[in-house]
């Protein structure tokens, strides 16, 4: 459980950022990977950051960058509660 009180399913948000049609891939990040360590696996592109999640993608080619991200929030939205999102965008396929 987190500060906000919420327990974050990041399997879940890998899943539903995955669904997104702007969104090609997740993606582990530039510099420091971005990924969720679980027992005996990891979980790339989402991550905990204090009580923001944090999801790196690799959006398509075609719609601006804001709107990729707005489109990620969107899918997130109540899943999320009060926990803010921040989406970064590591590259264009």
């Amino acid at each position: 459980m987190n500060a906000i009180g919420q327990v974050i399913d990041v399997d879940e948000v890998a899943r539903i950022v995955k669904d997104c049609p702007s969104v090609v891939r997740l993606a582990s990040g530039s510099g420091v990977e971005a990924a969720t360590y679980l027992p005996g696996r990891r979980v790339p592109g989402v991550r905990m950051v204090d009580d923001v999640v944090e999801v790196h993608v690799v959006a398509r080619y075609g719609p601006s960058l804001p709107e990729v991200a707005d489109e990620v929030r969107r899918a997130l939205g109540a899943s999320m509660g009060e926990r803010p999102v921040a989406v970064f965008i590591d590259d264009l396929d």
